[in-house]
């Protein structure tokens, strides 16, 4: 019998992907529910796994745009078998064998002058030597010591191109700066941190104490939390935000929502749920849909400052960046602290400057006496 491989609904909003690659040979042998394809769409990359057992046709190649209920390939679950045969015997080919390091010496001064590999090339000497002559050939064939490979784009960094034009395109961004000193934070992981993850079951990470600290700036700066759609401001119920990602094939940003609800443990939980989703490619369209506000960390990767862009239907994305003990005034002294420099890059055309510093500054203040979160303040 024959069993159709479908591209799978993934979402009401989605109608249309890229089939990315196979991950299994035309005519092999799939079992049902193993991973066979990768599929992108706008918003997100996930396995298709096999319909049935059974031998496979693939019948669209991949890297192919596709909609959805397209048919790609056929399961023959008659052909279902699970041993493999024999290969057929390899007939030795009877070409120069490699030189295996063995160069006479003419051969490899006439290397050495020419700028030449010699681990590359194959020996017509005796038992392989590479020799003078051997080099001399190789040196007139056409040599493309520098070439260019041309991939097209996946369908998830379209977009993130896309989006990035349609960003700097429509909104008018600035980007304003300022320093928090972690020593607050620091010490209170330090002290409650092992009993947090005895209780919770999760670590005591930065992020937890950004997002509530955000959440918390968010509602008196509600602007900030708004977009311009048109010729009006759209203001949203709660405060949803979208926590950057890195995945191999670019970056993600699911969303965590009503923050102003949820626990330290509860943001803890969510975060390491959507990496761990990203990371095995199983974060859903709605994951990614709704955010009012971004929170993105370069810090991960060693950035000590950027500009960062917002995303399309937001105004205002928050950067973090790498901590570096530095020195610091405090009450008249010199002295070294784990600083953090933040970013608050924003739409000027709903936020003004009055507002996107006294937010930033906010957020330095809740940052650096942690209490506040605790106690709503």
């Amino acid at each position: 019998m024959n069993v159709e491989i479908k591209i799978p609904g993934v979402g009401e909003s989605i109608t249309e992907g890229t089939l990315a690659l196979w991950s299994v040979a035309d005519g092999s042998v799939v079992i049902e529910g193993q991973a066979i394809f990768e599929l992108e769409t706008d918003k997100t990359t996930i396995d298709v796994t096999a319909p049935a057992t059974g031998t496979i046709s693939i019948t669209v190649a991949g890297g192919t745009d596709v909609v959805i209920d397209q048919v790609v390939g056929i399961v023959d679950t008659d052909k279902a078998e699970t041993t493999v045969k024999d290969s057929a015997p390899v007939v030795e080919a009877h070409s120069p064998a490699p030189s295996g390091g063995r160069i006479t010496p003419a051969a490899k001064a006439e290397a050495t002058v020419k700028g030449i590999n010699t681990a590359t090339l194959t020996g017509s000497g005796r038992n392989g030597m590479v020799t003078r002559s051997d080099v001399k050939e190789d040196f007139k064939e056409p040599r493309q010591r520098s070439t260019e490979i041309r991939k097209p784009l996946s369908r998830i960094r379209k977009i993130i191109a896309a989006n990035l034009r349609k960003t700097q395109s429509e909104l008018v961004l600035l980007t304003t700066f300022n320093e928090v000193d972690m020593s607050a934070i620091k010490a209170m992981r330090r002290q409650f941190g092992e009993a947090f993850r005895e209780k919770h079951g999760v670590k005591l990470g930065f992020m937890s104490f950004f997002l509530k600290a955000s959440a918390s700036t968010l509602a008196a700066y509600p602007e900030i939390n708004a977009w311009i759609d048109g010729n009006d401001v759209v203001y949203r119920e709660g405060i949803h935000i979208s926590v950057a990602v890195s995945t191999p094939k670019g970056l993600v940003t699911p969303v965590v929502r009503s923050v102003e609800n949820l626990s330290f443990a509860d943001i803890e939980r969510q975060i390491i749920g959507f990496s761990k989703k990203a990371a095995d490619k199983k974060l859903l369209p709605e994951d990614l849909m709704g955010g009012s506000f971004t929170i993105t960390n370069g810090g991960i990767f060693g950035s000590m400052l950027s500009t960062p862009l917002p995303a399309p239907g937001q105004s205002a994305i928050l950067g973090m960046h790498a901590v570096q003990d530095r020195p610091a005034a405090v009450n008249g002294e010199v002295v070294i602290r784990p600083m953090m420099y933040l970013a608050l890059s924003y739409d000027h055309r709903l936020v003004d400057g009055r507002e996107a510093v006294g937010f930033l500054k906010t957020i330095k203040d809740t940052l650096e006496n942690p209490e506040r979160l605790l106690l709503e303040l």
